[in-house]
């Protein structure tokens, strides 16, 4: 991941003012006049986000703590506010690129204003691949295939291939995976939460992520922080198995209520 470059512009310092003491008249005797005080307004967190080429990116979404949201306009640019002062966590993504995740501190009335770069991410994918078409798969053949086919026709599990990932136009995997029944899905700060009914608390609530036939996490709470590592736009399967009885012996686990497998497109 590009560590994000922040270029502060200026900051607007928060001011207490008080009005000057005037003397007036009541009653033959000399009273000051009341102070009044002029509160900072909150912070800003503004900027730009760019692409290799330097052309702003649109319609990229910052978040901001996972509360406050914004999206970029045509010429890349965004605003939050307003922002509470302190330390934030701010999260800015956008289908095809990596992801960008970053700290801004600010104090009440500051403008915090930075220009940020998103690099694309790495794929090399074709329109459309259907899996079972031996006409598609003459010239690439990834060796994960056969298995995924074969699983398939079992029938014991939830299986989309590249062309059902296109179909569904969705940015997040874990969206993707949300389509097998019984799942449902969160998202936090950094993370994905998986729901399934057959994992509850103790022995039999692990939930296992492979990725090329590769552990790649495990969780008892449901949450994953590699999801956000294999976008949509670089996956070519995704097998989703719900409850003991129905996951693959090599992929099995004592403890396992829920393993999905994520194929990517090398071979």
């Amino acid at each position: 991941m590009t560590r994000p470059v922040c270029v502060p512009r200026f900051a607007v310092v928060p001011i207490l003012a008080a009005a000057t003491a005037v003397m007036v008249s009541v009653g033959g005797a000399q009273q000051p006049a009341p102070k009044t005080e002029i509160t900072a307004h909150p912070a800003i967190v503004a900027g730009r986000i760019l692409a290799v080429d330097k052309k702003g990116i649109e319609d990229a979404e910052v978040l901001l703590d996972d509360s406050v949201r914004a999206l970029t306009d045509r010429k890349g640019y965004f605003e939050l506010d307003p922002v509470p002062a302190g330390v934030h966590d701010v999260l800015v993504r956008k289908m095809g690129y990596v992801p960008l995740r970053f700290r801004v501190a600010v104090t009440a009335g500051d403008l915090w204003d930075g220009t940020l770069r998103m690099d694309r991410a790495a794929q090399a994918l074709p329109a459309v691949m259907v899996l079972e078409s031996s006409k598609a798969l003459k010239n690439y053949r990834p060796h994960w295939i056969d298995g995924f086919v074969d699983r398939r026709r079992l029938g014991l599990g939830t299986f989309l291939d590249r062309v059902d990932i296109e179909q569904a136009h969705l940015a997040r995997t874990a969206n993707l995976i949300a389509r097998a029944p019984g799942i449902t899905t969160y998202q936090g700060f950094g993370y994905d939460e998986l729901r399934s009914p057959r994992c509850g608390m103790g022995s039999g609530s692990k939930a296992i992520v492979y990725v090329d036939g590769i552990k790649m996490e495990t969780s008892y709470n449901g949450r994953f922080v590699s999801l956000n590592d294999y976008i949509p736009a670089v996956l070519w399967g995704i097998e989703v198995f719900r409850g003991r009885g129905s996951i693959p012996p090599q992929y099995d686990d004592p403890q396992a209520c829920l393993v999905i497998l994520l194929w990517t497109n090398r071979r």
